[in-house]
């Protein structure tokens, strides 16, 4: 019997009667393990070695270990490779999302034995209990986590391919009309927070962009603000506090934009406001630095801005849109009056224009101008049309008889 080399594996019985197919591969940390698969019969073994080696030289070997379970590579994936890179509050959000609807039963299996019909069912469960939009977030989610897994060898393939889109009803976002947007900016122009929703709804900035701004992003000379940074209040899991974290915009977020007229002088107007506001705090103001602060001076609370936002909503006795929906109307309103979806995608921060097709809704009264316009060329071609009938004679030879 020949010897086999080093990476060529090995067929062995085992003290249990079973035969074992083990060959050797090298980790990401540069460790040689080894990884095993178990047969009743030597010829079972001998084919699984066979199978072994395949995936060994095509590099699709699965490498076992501590990250065995779908719980155990979950939490490593969140902590080493979300935590470090992401926003915080995506990490807040994939850490939630994960403990709450990855159960034991799933989160217990082993990594290489997860079935997609396992996580089907799984899908089509929550959706079921009216929670298809979270059913969707997780199977997102799990895709990019056994991604992940897939090219670091702890899986042989990602069995979320195997899963179809749960099926829910989506919600459409609520934008304001034209009239609705001028009755909002009327009300906004001698609110202590006005030029805040009328920056949100005139250039559609993010809540985070608009309360992460500060005086110096304000160009009066050239009439440009400029949006460079978004600010939020996280509380991560395993923290007893919660702290105030400043990054960049998501992608292609970060842009200079005009300020119109009205804008000019609202932002005038909330300088002044904030300067006299700091004389009577006296020493209880305490500059946060950012241009829209509470009397203190302190960041806003994105909870505050809301309902500050929905009270001013009523005030105007527009419908209670949710702030984020601002961007929404924005977009849609610059849809409305033809501008580029090219400009929309750069007032919007957008980094693919798919995404900003999903801001530019269509209002049902655009749609009417539309079909009326349909009609009235109808009528007109009809116009100019013959309205006399031609009467066209045909005469018929009657067939030959047969001879």
């Amino acid at each position: 019997m020949s010897k086999r080399g080093p990476n060529e594996g090995s067929v062995y019985q085992r003290a249990d009667g079973r035969w074992c197919a083990q060959v050797s591969v090298w980790d990401k940390d540069g460790r040689r393990r080894l990884v095993g698969r178990y047969a009743r019969t030597q010829g079972q073994a001998r084919r699984l070695l066979t199978e072994l080696k395949s995936k060994q030289d095509a590099h699709r070997l699965v490498v076992g270990g501590k990250t065995a379970t779908v719980r155990a590579w979950l939490d490593i994936w969140l902590e080493t490779f979300i935590k470090p890179n992401r926003a915080p509050r995506t990490y807040q959000s994939y850490y939630g999302l994960l403990k709450e609807h990855i159960p034991d039963r799933i989160g217990a299996l082993p990594l290489t034995k997860l079935a997609p019909e396992t996580l089907q069912q799984h899908f089509t469960a929550i959706a079921a209990s009216g929670l298809g939009r979270t059913g969707e977030l997780l199977r997102a989610v799990l895709r990019s986590a056994f991604n992940k897994a897939v090219r670091l060898r702890r899986m042989e393939s990602n069995p979320m391919l195997g899963t179809d889109p749960v099926k829910y009803l989506q919600q459409e976002s609520r934008t304001f009309t034209a009239e609705e947007g001028r009755r909002f900016l009327d009300a906004a122009a001698d609110a202590r927070l006005g030029a805040l929703f009328m920056i949100a709804l005139s250039l559609g900035l993010r809540k985070g962009e608009a309360i992460g701004l500060k005086p110096e992003d304000i160009d009066l000379e050239h009439r440009i603000v400029h949006v460079r940074r978004s600010l939020a209040w996280v509380k991560l899991p395993g923290e007893e506090r919660g702290r105030w974290i400043e990054r960049e915009p998501k992608r292609g977020s970060v842009r200079d934009l005009p300020l119109t007229e009205t804008l000019y002088r609202a932002l005038v107007r909330h300088l002044a406001r904030r300067q006299d506001e700091a004389f009577a705090a006296g020493e209880r103001w305490n500059d946060s630095g950012y241009l829209f602060v509470s009397v203190t001076g302190a960041p806003l609370h994105e909870r505050n801005v809301s309902e500050a936002f929905h009270l001013l909503c009523d005030r105007a006795k527009v419908p209670r849109i949710r702030f984020h929906d601002t961007r929404h109307s924005c977009g849609t309103l610059l849809h409305v009056q033809g501008a580029d979806p090219f400009i929309i995608q750069k007032v919007l921060g957008h980094s693919q224009l798919s995404t900003t097709r999903r801001y530019t809704h269509v209002p049902i009264q655009v749609t009417k101008t539309a079909l009326d316009g349909l009609e009235s060329l109808f009528k007109t071609v009809a116009k100019t049309a013959d309205p006399e009938l031609v009467t066209v004679s045909v005469t018929v030879k009657p067939e030959p008889k047969p001879m």
